[in-house]
């Protein structure tokens, strides 16, 4: 009996040992990483510690990143890593799980994009530039679809075109959410006269973002002069710049 213990004790050593050294790339096939529309063009490191380069989801390149498997997640039938991400788009570190099904979810994230990357990016923005940090608990998506999302949004856009839109305004900022299957990320502030500025960026997997950004309110002559001369239309008594483009190369 104690014979069969020790044999047993070995085989499960091993059969572990094969887990903890298995390329990383391999572990990530078979834990069916391409079904989500997942691929890399290079994998370094093993499954516990490694390093993707080139990494794709349904066709859009999100840079490089480190990943450290979080061995206790696999009792809840989930792969998770803890992932530090860099790109020409911006930074960001977070925990991020795949589960059964077609389900992705994203927790303790903390995300630095740069706006420029943004297609058909507003003139304001392509001369003064602009980031927005998303910061969180939790983004879930299953089946494509943006299912939970807990979390906040800030952005120093006004602090870069005071010669725009003046001065006094609070901070940009706003809470994420879900709404029709799309990621929400808003942006809102105002300032003493009266004027409300909200810009809001819609994503999902597979799916074209759409961008808004509205000025309304009170809006003093000299703006109403500025903002079309930054991009922006009439849209009644409000000003709108908007389109329905994607991401380039976006992380979200």
């Amino acid at each position: 009996m104690m014979r069969l213990f020790l044999v047993l004790l070995l085989v499960a050593g091993f059969l572990a040992g094969v887990f903890i050294f298995a390329p990383l790339g391999q572990v990530l096939q078979l834990t069916g990483a391409s079904k989500h529309g997942f691929s890399w063009t290079r994998a370094e490191g093993s499954v516990m510690d490694g390093r993707l380069q080139g990494m794709n989801f349904q066709g859009k390149n999100y840079g490089d990143a480190g990943l450290k498997l979080d061995p206790g997640a696999l009792l809840g039938g989930r792969v998770q890593y803890a992932i530090d991400w860099a790109s020409e788009q911006g930074r960001g570190i977070g925990n991020i799980s795949f589960g059964s099904g077609r389900e992705i979810e994203i927790r303790d994230f903390d995300i630095d994009l740069d706006l420029l990357r943004l297609e058909q990016a507003a003139r304001w923005i392509q001369q003064s530039g602009g980031r927005v940090q998303l910061t969180g608990g939790k983004v879930r998506f299953k089946d494509n679809q943006c299912a939970e999302a807990t979390g906040t949004a800030r952005s120093d856009v006004l602090d870069r075109n005071r010669e725009i839109l003046g001065s006094g305004w609070t901070d940009m900022q706003g809470d994420l959410h879900c709404n029709e299957g799309d990621l929400i990320i808003p942006l809102q502030s105002e300032n003493g006269s009266g004027t409300r500025f909200l810009a809001q960026l819609r994503v999902a997997p597979g799916k074209p973002g759409r961008f808004e950004a509205r000025v309304s309110g009170m809006i003093p002559r000299q703006l109403q002069f500025a903002l079309p001369i930054a991009g922006f239309k009439p849209d009644g008594n409000d000003f709108v710049y908007a389109y329905a483009s994607s991401l380039r190369n976006s992380p979200l």
